[in-house]
């Protein structure tokens, strides 16, 4: 984490840091290139459930994630409640466009799920984006809840549900790149390079969500 103090960082803070831009990098490479793919080839069909759900989970609802980030360069400047306003803007165009990609799939497919392994688990990530979704609005309003459920129950399921949402599409994701057609003409070496591009951008991602898991815990068996 990127200290806010006058002290030097330590090799632990820059390491931090370099992974932030790592990550960036990652996550702009391959919506970038699944855009590009998607939309000069008109988005229509499959194509329009790659964009939008590539655009939404592994864009919208990443950044959405790590906005939270003490080495976030993007929001390390804002407020506690800006970030929180930031993070819920993100996950709900992120989640709603993830959502719409998988319905459209659906629909095209007469709500039928292929046995692959990308449909499978492109399902399960729509199922658990709705449920995430709606916890999130169930976070949000903690403070008015806390006679039912008390907010840190509440917040915990939240991020539990989303890291969980997040890592299954990441995964529905690397293997589209090889069960989904549209990708094939890239050549199988680019479809490696993306492949690690989403792993790595799912796993540095997942950092924080796994800190904030870590520290939530404690506080509940305490």
């Amino acid at each position: 984490m990127l200290s806010r103090e006058n002290s030097s960082p330590t090799i632990l803070q820059h390491v931090e840091a370099a992974l932030y831009v790592l990550n960036q990098l990652c996550i702009g490479f391959v919506t970038i290139w699944v855009s590009w793919t998607c939309l000069r080839t008109g988005l229509n069909g499959i194509r329009l459930h790659a964009w939008l759900t590539t655009f939404g989970f592994v864009f919208l609802m990443a950044e959405g994630m790590m906005c939270f980030y003490d080495n976030s360069f993007l929001t390390m400047r804002y407020s506690r409640k800006n970030k929180t306003a930031i993070h819920v803007i993100l996950q709900i165009f992120g989640g709603g466009m993830g959502v719409a990609g998988c319905l459209i799939q659906l629909i095209s497919d007469n709500w039928a799920i292929s046995v692959t392994t990308h449909a499978s688990l492109g399902f399960a990530a729509f199922i658990l984006c709705l449920v995430s979704l709606l916890s999130g609005l169930a976070s949000v309003l903690a403070r008015a809840m806390s006679k039912m459920v008390t907010p840190l129950i509440n917040k915990t399921v939240h991020v539990i549900l989303s890291f969980a949402t997040f890592v299954i599409a990441m995964l529905a994701q690397y293997y589209g790149y090889g069960q989904t057609g549209i990708f094939i003409g890239q050549g199988s070496d680019f479809v490696i390079l993306i492949r690690v591009a989403t792993l790595v951008a799912m796993v540095l991602t997942s950092i924080g969500a796994m800190k904030s898991l870590y520290q939530k815990f404690k506080s509940l068996l305490s």
